[in-house]
């Protein structure tokens, strides 16, 4: 508990300092107060899982005895997960929260001098520690939420969620039906889907990282068909994707993107296959496969928006309508994974 309170400080001091305001507690003994269960929350909370996407937004498990919390800094969540309810703020988990995964302070160093150097065991024979409301105030909005019982693989399902339902992230430009569809992915096997890379995605204000993001989705299961063909063809009883990372780990073998992007397309639904056009503007070829066709459109997209060769410079991304196209791929991850898994 001293160390954990210690890290706090020494960070909030050093936030000061890098700002040319040295604080006159400056590593004197401080601690943020706790009642007597609140101290056993710090003593026995175990960090189980987190995730950090910046300096200020922080995303944490704590689990403690027969339940589990969750704590995010610098999200302004409010539609909460249907698996959580809000807490209220424990100043034993803040505690942990701040040591373990340092989120750093937003105030001004005139508002964190006018909160921490009132006071110190030093200074002042009454201190009973900080007020962890007021420690709060410091940082960006923290947040705790619980659940009763959630394996530990769920954990990143729950990330995504907390991430996805922060309304000033969602506000800039994901509607209504975008984030309906995005919750339709937390539906999947939270063990199977690559959540991580879906979670800054979120937080940001071009829609673009957000296809591409759910591009790597799809490019995760690139190997299945391919995979699944050869171990039926060998009489292999092994999961596809250990027999696809033995193939690159000794014949340095990965699937070609294009085609194996059309294969796996065909485990989903033409509706989605629509969608993706309709999103592109484009119109759909009497003449070839659609799997064959958004395929290409969805990979040259792809190529574009990662590449800057002047063959790539004449996209129009104006005429593209990302919350559309961004619900369409979300829907070609969740029907394409549920035929997989």
């Amino acid at each position: 508990m001293i160390a954990a309170n210690a890290a706090i400080f020494e960070t909030i001091d050093e936030y000061c300092r890098r700002r040319g305001d040295v604080l006159a507690t400056a590593n004197h003994p401080r601690w943020i107060n706790t009642t007597s269960q609140e101290r056993g929350a710090l003593k026995h909370a175990s960090l189980t899982s987190d995730v950090s996407l910046s300096a200020s937004i922080k995303l944490a498990r704590f689990d403690l005895y027969n339940r589990i919390y969750f704590l995010t800094s610098g999200l302004d969540t409010l539609d909460v997960p249907t698996e959580l309810q809000v807490e209220d703020i424990n100043a034993g988990l803040v505690t942990a929260f701040l040591s373990e995964l340092q989120p750093t302070p937003i105030a001004s160093s005139a508002k964190v001098r006018d909160v921490i150097d009132f006071a110190s065991k030093t200074m002042t024979q009454s201190y009973n520690g900080h007020d962890a409301s007021a420690i709060v105030e410091l940082y960006p909005r923290i947040q705790i939420f619980s659940a009763q019982a959630l394996a530990l693989d769920e954990s990143l399902k729950v990330f995504f969620l907390l991430c996805l339902d922060d309304r000033r992230r969602t506000e800039q430009w994901i509607d209504a039906n975008l984030a309906q569809n995005l919750r339709t992915i937390a539906l999947l096997n939270p063990a199977a889907l690559p959540y991580r890379i879906l979670y800054r995605p979120l937080l940001e204000i071009d829609p673009a990282s957000l296809f591409l993001a759910l591009y790597r989705c799809l490019e995760a299961v690139y190997a299945y068909t391919h995979t699944q063909d050869l171990a039926a063809q060998l009489g292999l009883a092994i999961p596809w994707t250990e027999l696809a990372q033995t193939l690159e780990e000794v014949l340095a073998w990965h699937p070609r993107e294009e085609p194996s992007l059309e294969a796996l397309l065909r485990h989903s639904i033409p509706d989605d296959l629509d969608a993706v056009l309709d999103a592109l503007n484009e119109a759909p070829d009497p003449n070839a496969r659609k799997e064959a066709l958004v395929a290409r459109r969805v990979y040259s997209l792809r190529n574009a928006l990662v590449h800057y060769r002047p063959f790539h410079q004449g996209v129009s991304f104006e005429r593209i309508d990302w919350n559309r196209l961004c619900e369409a791929m979300a829907l070609l991850v969740f029907h394409t994974y549920g035929s997989i898994n």
